[in-house]
């Protein structure tokens, strides 16, 4: 009998859960869909709403996981190093060094990046006068990239081939070096359906061989995709790009970062009359320490690398954080040891996470899955952690900027609600925080997968649900009115 009561109420309590769930959820894009659900007032902690707790494929609110576990684990104020030396003796009479000269990545995702253009700019040539300053007119030796600092392989596992030799597909690299892409530019005549030309690469690689398969057309966007495994100098492109255009830009990702970055660096060098007629070697085995430093470039710190690794979703910058995670917990920079790193971060941490299955850091993999009431779990822990301010500030602030520009325009959420979106084939998710209309903070998650339609019609559908959870009453559960 104290079963049956007991079934009884819990019937009940469904009923009412479900007579209060938003109109969003019974909208026609998730008939067949597999959606998660989970908000809760930041204070208290208490459930406003929730769905069943499917893990689902994230997309980049992975990115959510990833940077909240790297400013617990590594502090806000944390910095990459990159170092210059040598090995070997400077003959102070002629200038020459006998020996060779060590460039030490320190797995800095920003150096010389697109995001952080002043902070790196000039840092070649610093370095070249730093070699000036020492003595070192002529180097005898060779130019030794020491990469080692990243173990294992530079693609997580679940990659898809089709995102690989593309700009967001690019892999981590010891030595990382203007975000890993380099730019191909086309030009296109001015009908449609006709093979475009190749203008340049920037920057000039040397080895590299493209084979080109674009032509052009009337769909005014990029469709264009590069095809090429990792560390591989044979690449193919192929695609669409729009007619009638003049070096239109594709980014495609790096061979090899490292060696590319020193052969830009033996160019500074030979401007700057230091002579140099030995050989640019990578070395990704044992670390190289004994050497004699002349230079280190410091990266912009933490707090500030994860604000353009939210709003913009910069998948490089999350797979470096990773690994960093994994060194510092696990004395391993592997992807595997990074993995086991962020797991046992949130279980000691009693986060709940049944159908946690993370397998990168950005959420490029389709092989990652967890549910909505983990996300919004690690995004209460971070809202109580001492870097709440630096965590919520790098997320997108709706119709305002990075990957919410366009979003929530004209809405009670905007520039109220800050979140993480995440977006693939036939995947999107949202998950943040905003102020909802009585004044209460509310984190939120949503994920779904295999739905109706494009990302526009998902997105309006999140949308629409977010609006109505900010006029749920947090005590009650209850759609409120304006």
């Amino acid at each position: 009998m104290k079963h049956f009561i007991l079934l009884f109420l819990g019937s009940l309590f469904f009923l009412f859960s479900f007579s209060q769930a938003p109109l969003a959820l019974k909208d026609s894009a998730l008939a067949n869909a597999g959606y998660s659900v989970y908000a809760m007032d930041a204070a208290t902690g208490k459930v406003i709403f929730s769905t069943s707790q499917i893990s689902l494929v994230p997309a980049s609110v992975m990115k959510i996981v990833t940077t909240s576990t790297a400013l617990e684990v590594l502090g806000a104020d944390f910095k990459f190093h990159t170092q210059l030396g040598y090995k070997g003796k400077i003959n102070i009479e002629t200038g020459i060094l006998e020996g060779d000269l060590i460039l030490k990545g320190g797995g800095d995702p920003a150096f010389y990046s697109s995001y952080f253009p002043e902070h790196y700019k000039g840092t070649f040539e610093t370095w070249g006068a730093a070699l000036t300053k020492a003595g070192i007119k002529t180097i005898h030796g060779n130019l030794v990239v020491d990469v080692s600092c990243l173990e294992g392989w530079s693609i997580p596992g679940g990659w898809p081939w089709d995102d690989i030799g593309n700009y967001y597909g690019a892999g981590v690299s010891g030595l990382t070096y203007s975000d890993n892409y380099y730019k191909i530019l086309f030009s296109s005549a001015a009908e449609p359906g006709q093979r475009v030309k190749i203008s340049s690469i920037l920057p000039s690689i040397d080895s590299l061989v493209l084979t080109n398969k674009v032509v052009s057309s009337s769909i005014n966007r990029d469709e264009a995709y590069i095809y090429g495994a990792p560390g591989s100098f044979n690449q193919i492109v192929e695609g669409f790009i729009p007619k009638g255009r003049t070096d239109f830009a594709v980014k495609a990702s790096m061979p090899d970062p490292a060696k590319i970055a020193a052969t830009e660096f033996v160019k500074v060098l030979r401007n700057n009359k230091i002579g140099f007629v030995g050989k640019v070697l990578i070395n990704n085995l044992l670390p190289i320490n004994d050497f004699v430093q002349v230079a280190d470039k410091v990266s912009p710190p933490l707090s500030n690398l994860i604000v353009p690794l939210n709003k913009e979703s910069v998948n490089l910058f999350a797979e470096h954080l990773l690994r960093e995670i994994g060194r510092a917990r696990k004395g391993s920079s592997s992807i595997d040891s990074s993995i086991v790193a962020v797991n046992d971060f949130w279980k000691e941490k009693k986060i709940y996470l049944k159908g946690f299955y993370p397998t990168d850091g950005s959420g490029l993999s389709r092989s990652n899955g967890f549910s909505a009431r983990t996300l919004a779990e690690i995004l209460r822990y971070m809202y109580l952690s001492g870097n709440s301010e630096v965590f919520f500030n790098s997320l997108p602030i709706a119709a305002k900027d990075g990957t919410l520009q366009f979003a929530f325009k004209g809405s009670k959420l905007e520039n109220n609600l800050r979140a993480k979106t995440g977006s693939m084939t036939r995947v999107r998710s949202l998950a943040g925080i905003f102020t909802n209309q009585a004044g209460k903070k509310v984190i939120f998650a949503v994920m779904t997968n295999n739905f109706e339609g494009n990302q526009s019609a998902a997105g309006k559908v999140m949308e629409n649900l977010l609006n109505e959870l900010y006029l749920m009453d947090v005590d009650t559960g209850k759609n409120g009115k304006l």
